[in-house]
C-alpha cells in the first residue's frame, strides 16, 4: 500500500513539473530575446549572460538576498534588459525574482 502511494505521489509530482516547464516556456510572448549562445549553439553562454550583470557591483546578490533597498536604477535597467534565458542562469527561480525586481523598480520610479 505504501509503495502505491509513493508511485502516485511521484506521478503527480512529475506531471506538475512538466506542466510548470511547459507553462514557463510557452507564454505566448513572441518578442523576447534569446540568450547569447555558446560556440556549439546548444546552450546559452553563461559568461556572455553575466557580463552585463557584473557591471553593477552587488546587483545580483542584493536581489538574491532580498536587500531591495540596495537596488538602484542601473540595476533595474540591466537586469530587466537581460534575455529570459540569461535571467534563468542568474536566478534559480527566474519568474519570482523577475516579479520582485519589476515591483521594486516601479517603487523606486524606474518604470
Amino acid at each position: 500500500m505504501g509503495e502505491r502511494i509513493q508511485r502516485v505521489c511521484m506521478s503527480i509530482l512529475t506531471v506538475m513539473v512538466v506542466m510548470l516547464s511547459l507553462s514557463e516556456d510557452t507564454k505566448g510572448n513572441n518578442d523576447f530575446a534569446m540568450a547569447p549562445m555558446s560556440e556549439k549553439g546548444l546552450l546559452p553562454n553563461p559568461m556572455s549572460c553575466v557580463a552585463d550583470a557584473r557591471k553593477i557591483p552587488d546587483c545580483v546578490e542584493s536581489l538574491k538576498q532580498g536587500n531591495l533597498k540596495d537596488i538602484k536604477k542601473e540595476c533595474c535597467i540591466i537586469l530587466l534588459g537581460l534575455p529570459e534565458d540569461c535571467f534563468g542562469i542568474l536566478f534559480p527561480m527566474r519568474f519570482y525574482y523577475r516579479v520582485v525586481l519589476k515591483i521594486t523598480c516601479k517603487l523606486i520610479g524606474i518604470f
